[in-house]
């Protein structure tokens, strides 16, 4: 009889504390953590924005070898959806509301099962003499009595936001440094005389998140273009004459090399760009590391004590569409200097 009536003061006890609990947790919730990063923030977006990079940094992912990662919509982009299914951290979807390149992301979070919920998350960065600031923040909203559970997962957030923003360094700091870590490619400046070269292209001031879209819409044209007037088309380039991180706008041109003299029809521009002194790299990789290769030259020419003269180019060598590997993907980025 004894026994029974402790138990019975023990769940009493509970239960009054769990009510105190409800009553006494907030039901908003704020967790933010930030990390200072050793590389410029054209590098370190790519490495948040892209969901493919995203989920190799994340210690979500690392929680659960089961879960599986679908990716839809165009990666990178607003609209798109990193979604997730796994034994241990159950079901649910992360999507792109709103990008502000290289300066904040706004992200939706939502939780399917074991539980429903729903989340706002961002990220906001930061720039000054080459460093990145990262600030990873999620707000929250529950209800009474999930707000006791809330409660107990803020410091498993915090824990979680910490050690992914750690990873995060690490791998942008890789890919600044090249060869020889972890994530680094092969960014070796080499300096060439670039040949005099006219160009078939269609040219815009476009968004900078719209630039896979514009080159992927108007290449064709292009190549059909230059089919029709009989001309032998070489390989295609991005010529990219401005490069505005205020106005997140570039002046540029879907292109390819076509024979001098070379004359389209109404719609379509024939750039010629003299023989000149150029620092180059062969980059070997995904394009959305390509980053990489463009602040290597900077700092080569930078270092030179000589100036940069527009349009910067980058070479598409390696067709996609025949070549699956991306690792082996050739794109040769140009720089003119003087």
């Amino acid at each position: 009889m004894k026994v029974l009536k402790t138990l019975a003061w023990i769940v009493g006890i509970l239960l009054l504390v769990l009510i105190i609990l409800i009553f006494a947790a907030p039901t908003q919730i704020h967790v933010e953590r930030s990390v200072e990063i050793n590389a410029p923030a054209s590098i370190v977006w790519n490495n948040i924005v892209r969901f493919e990079k995203f989920n190799q940094w994340s210690t979500w992912k690392q929680m659960d070898s089961t879960a599986v990662y679908t990716i839809s919509g165009d990666d990178g982009t607003v609209g798109a959806i990193d979604a997730w299914k796994g034994k241990k951290i159950g079901e649910g979807k992360l999507q792109h509301l709103s990008l502000d390149p290289y300066k904040s992301i706004q992200q939706k979070l939502t939780f399917i099962s074991p539980f429903k919920s729903e989340s706002d998350v961002f990220f906001q960065l930061s720039e000054a003499a080459g460093k990145t600031k990262v600030v990873w923040g999620f707000d929250a909203h529950y209800g009474r009595p999930q707000n006791v559970m809330a409660l107990f997962m803020k410091g498993a957030l915090e824990n979680d936001f910490a050690k992914g923003l750690d990873n995060l360094k690490k791998m942008a700091e890789a890919d600044k440094s090249g060869p020889g870590t972890p994530t680094g490619m092969n960014v070796t400046v080499r300096e060439m005389n670039y040949p005099a070269t006219t160009y078939a292209a269609l040219r815009k001031t476009i968004p900078i998140k719209n630039i896979t879209s514009y080159y992927r819409n108007n290449l064709g044209k292009i190549y059909e273009a230059a089919t029709a007037a009989k001309l032998q088309p070489g390989v295609p380039c991005g010529l990219f004459f401005t490069w505005d991180k205020e106005k997140h706008e570039t002046d540029m041109a879907a292109a390819i090399p076509v024979p001098e003299g070379s004359k389209l029809g109404p719609g379509f521009e024939i750039i010629k760009l003299p023989a000149a002194k150029a620092a180059y790299v062969d980059y070997y990789g995904p394009y959305d590391k390509i980053a990489n290769a463009h602040v290597a030259i900077q700092q080569f020419i930078e270092n030179k004590g000589k100036k940069i003269i527009p349009p910067t180019i980058e070479m598409y060598v390696t067709d996609p569409g025949k070549e699956k590997d991306s690792s082996k993907w050739l794109t040769k980025v140009i720089y003119f200097m003087k």
